[in-house]
């Protein structure tokens, strides 16, 4: 009897707050519809935890070790998941120096107003790009032309974000960092001379989820 009473409490007390929830989420769509003016708009999107996906360009001006002046640019395609404040992404893209790689990277974003159509919020990146023109490691590579080792990447900034019903657009600004370590053939054959040129810049970014 105890147990069944118990089972009947904590229903009752879960239908109660389903039933808040509910309230709260419907009172916000009502104030998103009708906006007063003295208030912030909500967004519906936000207050959805759910799978995204998305695009994203970054551009990076970056001075190398070597006091060389780099403009990189990536594009990429992120897939990942929305938990209340917290965004966690996966992505694969393509990077632009004066050579093409290819980036994989996981990130993190945190909202400060997670159900506001604008939200500021921080994030942080890390990942690894390799050289597409040959793995510098491979024990097949034989071309003479210059190559790069694989090298790690990370970035951290702040941003601002807008929704619309269906989709999500953001920009932010941050600081960059790149290993990139550039390898050329040297007077013996399997000698290779490698300079370390990796940089520090500046990340822009600008980007849309679905």
């Amino acid at each position: 009897m105890k147990t069944v009473l118990l089972f009947l409490f904590f229903m009752s007390a879960f239908i109660t707050y389903a039933a808040n929830e509910s309230e709260t989420i419907l009172n916000k769509k009502e104030k998103a519809a009708t906006p007063d003016a003295a208030e912030p708009k909500f967004s519906i999107l936000r207050m959805q935890n759910r799978v995204i996906a998305g695009l994203e360009v970054a551009v990076n001006p970056s001075q190398t070790l070597t006091d060389e002046f780099i403009m990189r640019t990536v594009a990429n395609f992120r897939i990942g998941y929305r938990l209340d404040r917290h965004v966690l992404t996966g992505s694969l893209g393509v990077e632009f120096t004066d050579e093409m790689f290819m980036p994989i990277t996981i990130d993190y974003k945190y909202y400060f107003n997670k159900d506001h159509v604008w939200a500021p919020y921080v994030y942080g990146q890390a990942g690894y790009s390799w050289h597409l023109k040959g793995n510098i490691n491979s024990r097949y590579n034989t071309s003479k032309y210059a190559q790069y080792d694989p090298g790690a990447l990370a970035s951290v900034g702040v941003g601002y974000s807008y929704t619309t019903t269906l989709n999500e657009f953001y920009f932010s600004l941050g600081y960059s960092y790149r290993k990139y370590v550039k390898a050329v053939p040297g007077s013996k054959d399997e000698e290779m001379i490698r300079t370390d040129m990796s940089m520090n810049g500046v990340s822009i970014n600008i980007g849309v989820n679905f």
